[in-house]
């Protein structure tokens, strides 16, 4: 990207230091929801939090893994799967255990640990992921491997993934078994996702009392304090884009607003496909006709519009139910069975 440091905003600034007070003075066990539109800043505000609280992995003391980063991701037909999210953790920590020194190298990490630990972590089967072995054992190892290299934090990106599971098993039971891990082991799980996250949020009171949510929050073009926040930053951007003319961003301001619905990840993108018809004209500086040939047309408008709307609406608890939903009227014959339409026929021929 053209920018060269991620844009610093009002909203970006709330989120990272309710993340820093949840880091350092929650409790340990906790599941922290990092939720908000795509190109809400959710990616670098991961960045910017690891950094301040562990910084650089090099300066870690030696053999310790304080912080560690793993994808949810569809493996199995486009399914999240628990086992697979384990063994590419375990991948992600060293997993000293496949290699034909595994016992040595388990005995390096784990020293002072007891001989029953040692012993479990030096299984022969894990010189090899590929062997059929349980979720429940490579999850145990995962355990393992973490508490001896003294993990406090983990994050898991692309947390929406969770939400796609196979018929027989439910988002939530991801969300206790992370809970559990949580507790388990003594640390602070992140899950960083978009608005479908939200789907395994707020669950049970059980698991509420657990959980915080940060809402990484777009700029509201009908709140007056949002509109001046979001107008400051686009001013500051105009100076530091190549542009025509800098005044182009407090000129069209409302515009910009509106085409981005106040995400600044999505005015990052439209300045991108800017700057890329600025390119293609053999253009140095971006113009505001650059810019608005690459605003969304106005289906992507109403499809962005449509998944902040319902995002929000998940965030402040309403719930909505369309009238589609609605029970269909009971015919005269009585209650319908499972299965039985209860079709309603138009009139035929023509109106008298």
């Amino acid at each position: 990207m053209f920018l060269k440091a991620p844009i610093q905003h009002r909203n970006f600034e709330r989120a990272i230091n309710q993340a820093k007070t949840i880091a350092t003075h929650g409790q340990a066990g906790a599941v922290v929801f990092v939720a908000g539109p795509s190109g809400a800043g959710k990616s670098t505000l991961k960045a910017h939090l690891a950094n301040s609280l562990y910084g650089p992995s090099d300066k870690w003391p030696h053999n310790k893994t304080l912080l560690m980063s793993v994808r949810a991701t569809n493996s199995e037909g486009g399914y999240f799967s628990s086992k697979d999210f384990f063994c590419r953790g375990l991948t992600t920590l060293g997993d000293p255990f496949r290699g034909n020194t595994g016992e040595v190298a388990a005995t390096a990490i784990l020293k002072g640990a007891n001989s029953d630990l040692l012993q479990f972590l030096s299984d022969p089967l894990w010189r090899s992921l590929r062997v059929a072995m349980t979720e429940t054992k490579i999850r145990r190892a995962f355990e393992c491997l973490a508490s001896a290299l003294g993990l406090k934090t983990l994050f898991i990106d692309e947390g929406q993934s969770m939400c796609l599971t196979h018929v027989n098993r439910s988002p939530s039971d991801h969300l206790e078994s992370l809970k559990c891990l949580a507790e388990e082991i003594g640390i602070q799980i992140f899950i960083f996702g978009t608005y479908d996250l939200l789907e395994i949020w707020n669950h049970s009171s059980q698991l509420n009392r657990r959980t915080h949510l940060i809402h990484l929050a777009r700029y509201d073009d009908t709140v007056e304090g949002d509109r001046d926040a979001f107008f400051a930053v686009l001013r500051m951007l105009g100076r530091a884009m190549p542009l025509e003319d800098f005044r182009v961003f407090s000129e069209h301001a409302e515009e910009i607003l509106r085409w981005t619905y106040g995400v600044f990840g999505e005015v990052e993108a439209l300045l991108g496909r800017a700057q890329i018809a600025a390119f293609a004209e053999s253009k140095e500086f971006i113009s505001w006709d650059h810019i608005r040939g690459a605003a969304y047309n106005p289906a992507q408008l109403r499809r962005l519009a449509d998944e902040i709307a319902s995002g929000e609406e998940r965030v402040e608890g309403i719930s909505k139910v369309a009238t589609s939903e609605k029970s269909p009227p009971k015919s005269s014959g009585g209650c319908r069975k499972p299965g039985r339409r209860n079709a309603m026929r138009d009139r035929c021929g023509a109106s008298a």
